[in-house]
């Protein structure tokens, strides 16, 4: 889906969802929702998370040609790139690479260093063409630190756009504050000094 307001391309986080343990998929959902926030973050645009949109328990009414149509369009249409977060296996993220490959969509994976060490992220999915970068994190906070270096490097005009945002909004909030103290001085000022 094109963001509404500048209609530009959105990152697509990849995952698995469906057959999750029960027992880390509330954590899990919040660290999809980490990734496309960081994505924000670092380009300007945040992520789709599609379980914010297709989840199996909460929509369930959707029916799976719905969720594939839907999910098609938005990785082969309107993504930037696509971000497997490969905490389990999913059949449906290697579906999501192969179309993203087939669509010039380039991937980044994110997977758990020792999960990597041991050979348990497939090949397959690892040596796809679509495949710019493959990080081996060692938790949450390093996945999103490395996530950011892959990105600025992949999007390095959207990066840089956003980091001038990010320093202009800062010396807009450090002027409000300097005239926020400016006011509170003279309030002061007509109570204690008229």
């Amino acid at each position: 889906m094109k963001d509404k307001k500048e209609n530009v391309l959105t990152p697509y986080i990849c995952y698995a969802l469906t057959e999750l343990p029960p027992e880390i998929r509330e954590w899990a959902k919040a660290f999809y929702a980490a990734v496309a926030d960081k994505c924000k973050g670092v380009i300007g645009v945040r992520g789709f998370v599609p379980h914010e949109h297709y989840d199996p328990v909460a929509n369930a009414n959707f029916t799976p040609q719905q969720v594939d149509c839907a999910e098609r369009r938005q990785v082969c249409k309107c993504s930037s790139v696509v971000i497997v977060v490969a905490l389990a296996p999913s059949w449906g993220g290697g579906i999501e690479v192969e179309m993203a490959n087939q669509n010039g969509v380039p991937v980044i994976i994110l997977c758990e260093k020792d999960k990597l060490e041991k050979r348990l992220v497939s090949r397959l999915l690892r040596g796809n063409p679509a495949v710019r970068e493959v990080i081996a994190f060692k938790n949450e906070e390093d996945a999103l630190l490395q996530l950011s270096n892959a990105l600025r490097k992949l999007f390095p005009e959207e990066a840089a756009k956003t980091l001038k945002m990010e320093m202009l909004m800062a010396k807009r909030l450090a002027g409000a504050q300097e005239l926020q103290s400016a006011f509170d001085a003279i309030r002061r000022y007509g109570r204690d000094g008229a």
